[in-house]
């Protein structure tokens, strides 16, 4: 081999590992850019005088493991546990459902509704706190590569839109605003109180439970398919002017997506 191509294909060699190695560890990228991202959001819209922001925080739980908070913003106001989706594509989803669905181009994968994954941090915190849980308030945080494609509830935004909320949301005192660093301290200190061998079973946990969205299963031929607006299951209907038969959504009037059989 030339001794001049030695440095060409190490250059190559080089350049294809990192590929391999961002592909491998993009969606871990692709969320501390986004946790970034609101914790500078947070910081430049919120007076650090009366807000107290904390980002990454885990926390032990009742059952001996631990739980991960992306963001926690202490107030008078009360105690705002953020929990954030860098999910790119169309996110349909209700307060009810365990599961929400993103659909990007023809993917359409599954995750945990984040409201009721947000619970368990609201209801850790308490316990660690020993503050009633009806002083904390949850929101949920997507990035501005995700749209709603159904009605959300108004503690589910854009990362943008999350500082204005929370000030929206300052009207009624629940905390002694002398207390408002105490409280924050107090859950650094539980923090504190992991030790290296909780933290590192944590990532692992996640690793095992939550690599990635879930891929919602093939729809089997007799079920009914999805509304390609709203993605609620569909029912038969009966068109008046032929008497034929086609797939309708069941929230009309307020969606109108059809498919034709």
């Amino acid at each position: 081999m030339p001794p001049t191509l030695i440095p060409v294909i190490l250059f190559f060699a080089v350049a294809f590992g990192l590929l391999a190695l961002i592909k491998a560890f993009k969606p871990q990228i692709k969320g501390w850019f986004g946790e970034t991202a609101l914790d500078g959001f947070l910081r430049l819209k919120l007076d650090s005088a009366r807000y107290r922001i904390l980002h990454d925080i885990m926390l032990p739980t009742d059952d001996g493991a631990t739980t991960q908070i992306d963001h926690i913003v202490v107030s008078q106001w009360g105690i705002f546990v953020i929990e954030t989706k860098t999910y790119s594509g169309w996110i349909f989803g209700a307060a009810r459902d365990p599961q929400w669905t993103v659909t990007h181009y023809k993917r359409k994968d599954r995750f945990q509704n984040p409201l009721r994954q947000n619970y368990k941090h609201l209801a850790t915190l308490s316990g660690c706190l020993g503050i009633p849980i009806d002083y904390f308030k949850t929101v949920i945080a997507f990035s501005g590569e995700a749209t709603f494609k159904t009605q959300m509830p108004p503690e589910v935004l854009h990362f943008r839109d999350v500082p204005d909320y929370i000030l929206r949301q300052s009207t009624a005192p629940l905390i002694p605003p002398e207390q408002v660093p105490e409280v924050a301290s107090v859950i650094l200190e539980w923090q504190q109180s992991l030790t290296r061998t909780q933290k590192t079973a944590h990532v692992q946990n996640l690793r095992k439970t939550h690599p990635h969205p879930t891929p919602a299963p093939a729809p089997s031929p007799d079920a009914p398919p999805s509304c390609p607006k709203c993605g609620t299951p569909m029912v038969l209907r009966t068109r008046r002017s032929d008497g034929g038969t086609f797939w309708g959504c069941p929230r009309y009037p307020s969606c109108r997506g059809i498919r034709n059989i």
